[in-house]
């Protein structure tokens, strides 16, 4: 149970950073197919569709108490290290997606989509287009609904980042603080705050559950008719996220006051040091929860 606990609070808290997607975290830890499954099911059976997953939405919830009050800040602290611990994370899933998407028969083939999409993310995020909008949190309502929709898609499309999504229509500062605000106000049980800032928090839930029961049908209908392309393209993602997920960081540190570059080797170096120690140590925790999850398939 912790384990799931924990997992489900990493697939969240990865989520905030620039460049990580919760559902490539969700495939690294190859238990993407099983929340999946479980989404598909919430319009037949939802009590059991739920109860089938309810250790990880636990994770998943205190993942977001966690990610807007305390991951957010230490991320503007450290960023590097906690970028890169988050990277070692993805990297060590690759075992067990490599094995989901070999494919003997086609082999040709499944390098061939492995590399298309290697290059597709990575060109997305070197040439991929930026735009913005005002950070604030009193605009559009149904632009809410919109931030709602790409937040359910990024933690259902392995490798697209909410965060970058953001960052782009220029919503992740106001996300960050719409969240720190709500969770500061029912810890202090300040009503009024609360009610001012739930319009918006109403709306991001609606484009949410919109698009959860809309996408989570049809992955689950893609993972059951061509499986293994499927985690081809998933494994040409996490191979392309290393590189996505640093220059993600960098482009939103440079919007910072003032702009902060992770490539200045002079002022960045001990950073870049403390966060290659980090990788080995996100390879060493996903290959830790790799062997519990077959250490429990083998007990069942």
């Amino acid at each position: 149970m912790i384990k799931k606990v924990l997992q489900g609070t990493l697939i969240r808290i990865g989520a905030i950073l620039p460049g990580v997607s919760g559902g490539m975290i969700a495939a690294a830890f190859n238990i993407y197919s099983k929340l999946i499954d479980a989404l598909d099911q919430v319009t037949k059976k939802p009590i059991q569709a739920v109860l089938s997953i309810w250790e990880y939405l636990l994770g998943i919830f205190i993942g977001i108490l966690i990610g807007f009050l305390v991951i957010a800040y230490v991320f503007y602290l450290i960023p590097i290290p906690a970028t890169l611990l988050f990277i070692g994370l993805i990297l060590g899933g690759i075992p067990e997606i490599y094995d989901l998407a070999d494919d003997k028969d086609h082999t040709h083939r499944s390098y061939w989509i492995i590399g298309v999409t290697f290059i597709l993310m990575v060109g997305f995020t070197l040439f991929g287009p930026t735009m913005g909008i005002p950070d604030t949190t009193q605009t559009n309502f149904f632009l809410w609904m919109i931030v709602g929709v790409l937040l359910a898609i990024s933690l259902i499309v392995p490798g697209l980042s909410g965060t970058m999504l953001m960052l782009m229509i220029g919503y992740y500062g106001p996300l960050i603080l719409l969240g720190k605000t709500l969770i500061e106000a029912v810890l202090t049980i300040n009503v009024e705050l609360f009610m001012a800032n739930m319009m918006p928090l109403l709306f991001v839930v609606i484009g949410v559950v919109i698009a959860f029961l809309g996408l989570g049908k049809l992955f689950n209908y893609i993972l059951k008719k061509i499986p293994k392309v499927f985690y081809q393209v998933v494994l040409g993602i996490i191979l392309a996220s290393p590189i996505n997920i640093i220059f993600s960081l960098n482009d939103d540190l440079k919007q910072h006051t003032p702009p902060v570059s992770i490539f200045d080797m002079s002022k960045q170096w001990y950073m870049w040091l403390i966060g290659l120690v980090m990788i080995p140590v996100g390879i060493y925790i996903a290959r830790r929860f790799s062997e519990d999850d077959k250490n429990e398939a083998k007990e069942n």
